[in-house]
């Protein structure tokens, strides 16, 4: 029982990161309208920055401020000066995303020079709770998802931002007609998914060590996570996420670690077959001129 319960909590902390990117992701996708497969690589790039502000002697959570607002506004510029031509042609803009994934693999491998990225347990403290070994930096991550989840439920659900990007997604025009921004509201979405994925390279860099290709092995998850829980749902999204990290927990005490992602499709594929719109449903976003 011990086994089990330390796989289920290591896993949590995982499934907080996957659930930072799907975020990300199920607001880019699902409100915003935009494919953007580059996703993984910005979460590259938040853990690399986090490398590099803490090597420069800054305090952990300064270089995750830091490194989150690198990402946002790596964020701003490929939408603003990239996806906004794409908006009418969807696949155009996954194509360029897919271009914009290498050529960010290639500048961070030509600028560091080095495969393997890591920094020091932050916090630096282990728990036992009933034979149980709790690394008190997993908690803080899970702490932080959860405040950040919060966070974006609320602006989503309850803000005038959120109602008015909501009322965007349901009928474009008349959202225009009643004075919203909706030009400016994907910008916006699709910089708040890029700072989510900002915040969830930061945190993983300091559970696990990064390397350049990082961003190709958990966009699939990020995506797996935004189509389960339903675009645009942000519930949706914690829910599907912490069905992987079950997966996860599960698979490598009990099963086959080698085959985690290859359980998480399949998974995916029976939801989809279910129920297409997702485990809570979701949307599509408007496509702004």
């Amino acid at each position: 029982m011990e086994i089990l319960i330390q796989q289920l909590v290591n896993s949590l902390s995982v499934a907080s990161v996957t659930i930072l990117i799907g975020m990300g992701i199920t607001l880019i996708f699902g409100l915003a309208g935009i494919v953007n497969f580059a996703h993984g690589e910005f979460l590259m790039i938040g853990g690399i920055a986090t490398w590099f502000f803490v090597g420069l002697g800054l305090n952990f959570f300064a270089a995750v401020v830091l490194a989150m607002g690198v990402v946002g506004a790596l964020g701003f510029v490929a939408e603003r000066g990239l996806f906004r031509f794409t908006l009418d042609r969807p696949m155009n803009g996954f194509i360029m995303s897919i271009g914009i994934s290498v050529i960010l693999q290639h500048v961070v491998i030509r600028i560091f020079n080095e495969f393997q990225k890591s920094i020091p347990d932050p916090v630096g403290a282990v728990w036992v709770v009933g034979g149980v070994h709790i690394m008190a930096m997993r908690a803080v991550v899970v702490a932080i998802t959860a405040v950040v989840v919060a966070i974006t439920y609320f602006g989503i659900s309850r803000s005038r931002y959120g109602m008015a990007l909501r009322a965007s997604v349901s009928d474009q025009s008349t959202a225009e007609l009643m004075g919203v921004p909706v030009r400016r509201y994907v910008t916006g979405v699709f910089v708040y998914g890029s700072i989510l994925a900002g915040l969830g390279g930061a945190l993983m860099v300091a559970l696990f060590p990064i390397t350049p290709f990082v961003g190709s092995v958990v966009i699939t998850r990020g995506f797996v996570v935004s189509l389960m829980g339903g675009l645009g749902n942000v519930y949706g999204a914690v829910v599907a996420g912490l069905v992987l990290g079950l997966v996860d927990g599960l698979s490598a005490g009990y099963g086959y670690p080698e085959w985690t992602d290859a359980y998480s499709l399949i998974i995916m594929i029976v939801i989809l077959i279910v129920r297409p719109q997702g485990l809570l449903s979701g949307t599509l976003g408007p496509k702004a001129s």
